[in-house]
């Protein structure tokens, strides 16, 4: 499932504005194979933290603790992603 143009475009403004969704707020806006990836890193303490909007559509991004994992948006689990956070 993907997001439409004007979902995108509202998830950027979010993002560029640093408005903090609520973890349920966060779930809604995942693919379907994304919250199957999710769910299955929650199993191991890992909790949604933000959706990123890249070039290849958006990346769920869960953390535990100072660990982060990433879920595309085919529902890929990356235990070792390459992402930068802002402060």
């Amino acid at each position: 499932m993907k997001l439409t143009k004007d979902e995108l475009r509202q998830l950027e403004e979010f993002e560029r504005r640093r408005i903090a969704l609520n973890q349920s707020e966060w779930w809604d806006r995942l693919s379907m194979d994304q919250k199957f990836g999710v769910y299955q890193l929650q199993k191991f303490g890992f909790d949604l933290a933000f959706i990123r909007n890249t070039e290849d559509g958006p990346t769920a991004v869960v953390r535990r603790g100072s660990e982060f994992a990433t879920v595309n948006h085919e529902g890929d689990v990356d235990l070792s992603p390459d992402i930068v956070l802002r402060d």
